[in-house]
């Protein structure tokens, strides 16, 4: 039993490490190291000289807004594969509210035809208050209070590992604000595919956008076709894919309370995970 709580404890953190730790990887794609600040509000590179023949990759979320209260954010991976003519759908979503020490985690998981009707659903949704944290799949509900060093464990873990999007050869292409947030934008083009395959690479391209101040990540879109063979062949299998992130919502009113299902099971007695 306290085995099973542990991992259900593991899989908060592993949902929360999609929203809170989102970064660049640091390179350009050319080699070349581009220079992050360290801290919420300092100025590096073209932040600090307004020259922005330069490139700024993302920082990790909670390093690059410091004052961050609220969010939502979206991880959307959608993947068509020619030989199955199916599509894979990943959807992560998360959202936090500070000032009640809130987070709402989900993950669903689809496959759907060509045309997106689905053919097979998966969701499992996690809210955590406080200590109490509730866990809902299928319409049934799992309800566990978590000690104080538990529920601190899984807010650290949710800070030790980046996640990195794929960024290579990007290109500033000017100002703009999105999700109500002044933001830098570049395009990029991802030309190591294919590098080491046969693979025909149809399209590899994508754009994202920095906050100005903070230098976190508002938006990202990674798509991407790869053939076995030249377009127009019809013996060719293909894949047709994008890859995702959103990032919205930011230090805005974000809800996050436990639904009926939640309520009802903490009526049973929760499961007490103790130190």
């Amino acid at each position: 039993m306290e085995h099973r709580r542990i991992q259900t404890v593991m899989g908060v953190v592993m949902l929360a490490l999609i929203a809170c730790s989102l970064g660049g990887d640091g390179s350009t794609g050319d080699g070349e190291e581009t220079a992050t600040p360290s801290a919420a509000g300092a100025e590096s590179g073209p932040t600090a000289t307004g020259d922005f023949d330069d490139v700024i990759l993302p920082v990790p979320l909670n390093q690059g807004l410091a004052s961050l209260d609220s969010y939502r954010m979206t991880y959307t991976n959608d993947v068509y594969d020619s030989v199955a003519g199916e599509r894979s759908i990943i959807t992560f979503t998360s959202a936090r509210d500070a000032a009640s020490n809130a987070t709402y985690t989900s993950s669903e998981s689809q496959t759907a035809t060509e045309d997106y009707q689905v053919i097979t659903s998966d969701l499992e949704e996690q809210y955590a208050i406080g200590n109490e944290l509730c866990i809902v799949q299928a319409g049934e509900a799992q309800f566990t209070v978590l000690s104080g060093m538990a529920r601190e464990v899984m807010d650290l873990l949710s800070r030790a590992i980046s996640i990195n999007p794929i960024i290579e050869n990007p290109e500033y292409t000017g100002e703009d604000v999105i999700s109500g947030i002044p933001v830098h934008t570049y395009e990029f083009e991802i030309r190591s595919i294919g590098a080491t395959s046969d693979a025909e690479v149809g399209t590899a391209a994508g754009h994202y956008a920095v906050a100005v101040d903070g230098q976190y990540l508002v938006d990202y879109r990674l798509d991407m076709e790869l053939r076995s063979g030249p377009e127009g062949d019809p013996e060719a299998e293909y894949s047709v894919s994008f890859f995702e992130i959103k990032v919205e919502d930011i230090n805005q009113p974000v809800e996050v309370v436990f639904p009926l299902t939640c309520q009802q099971a903490s009526q049973f007695g929760p499961d007490q995970f103790s130190e």
